[in-house]
């Protein structure tokens, strides 16, 4: 671990709560997280248990169990022994088939949402939606918050659909976690916000047809925006491929001719 990486372990936010109080495993998990989110840790680079434990001032014994969530979440890969290297970025081909799975079922649940969605549910949903994220900010903090309030905008309306199968296979994804990896210093909370209010706008209407539409506009909209922080990517082309499919086509129905100007 080079000194760099040390230093901004000491200056990242967890890092300090850390140095105020007893460590606990979710200080520890948020430390690696935020640095592997922000390439702090680059794709390949070895992490050591014993060598982190010491860098951070702990035992292993929380390191260990930190990493283990980490792992499970897809960062890094456990090695022979008792190190892990981190895991490669997914690369544009991999987001696009990420995204083709997404279009199959959300536009879907979105429309079952505003279906049947109760008042209650509907103004949790709204408030979820303007929670939008860390702001305006561009830091590790703010990148897991972005991360963590477009995860729940979603799992939210999963849930609303009633459908826990694919709720649960959507957790499993962690598609929002590798997305924010990817382009990390992107800062499109305020973009992402709108495209959460649209869905949550048609939701309340109970306008399934326009909260399908929102959510298939969303996610497209998503994949078209990581050209532009990809190198080398071809998002725009894929994302064109997705419209014209049956996976993107937009049906006939509230946003459709707006989407298209």
């Amino acid at each position: 671990m080079d000194r760099h990486q040390i230093e901004a372990i000491h200056e990242s936010a967890a890092g300090q709560r850390l140095a105020q109080r007893q460590p606990l495993p979710g200080s520890v998990y948020e430390i690696v997280t935020d640095m592997l989110m922000t390439h702090a840790f680059e794709p390949g680079a070895r992490l050591n248990i014993e060598e982190l434990a010491r860098t951070l001032g702990v035992s292993p014994t929380p390191v260990r169990e930190a990493l283990a969530r980490v792992e499970a979440d897809g960062l890094i890969v456990k090695q022979p022994g008792r190190s892990y290297t981190v895991a490669p970025l997914m690369g544009i081909e991999q987001m696009r088939e990420l995204i083709e799975l997404r279009l199959l079922v959300e536009p879907a649940l979105a429309a079952k949402a505003a279906a049947q969605a109760e008042p209650n549910e509907i103004r949790e949903l709204r408030r979820a939606a303007r929670a939008g994220g860390a702001g305006g900010e561009i830091t590790a903090a703010a990148n897991r918050l972005d991360m963590v309030y477009d995860a729940t905008f979603h799992a939210m309306v999963a849930d609303l659909a009633g459908n826990q199968m694919i709720s649960d296979m959507l957790t499993r994804l962690r598609s929002h976690l590798h997305t924010f990896r990817l382009y990390y210093h992107a800062g499109l909370h305020s973009v992402t916000k709108n495209e959460h209010l649209a869905v949550a706008d048609a939701v309340a209407r109970q306008d399934p047809d326009g909260a399908e539409e929102a959510m298939r506009a969303h996610l497209v909209s998503a994949l078209e925006r990581l050209e532009t922080f990809v190198e080398g990517g071809s998002a725009n082309a894929e994302a064109r491929q997705i419209r014209s499919s049956p996976l993107g086509a937009s049906r006939s129905g509230p946003g459709s001719e707006r989407r298209q100007e």
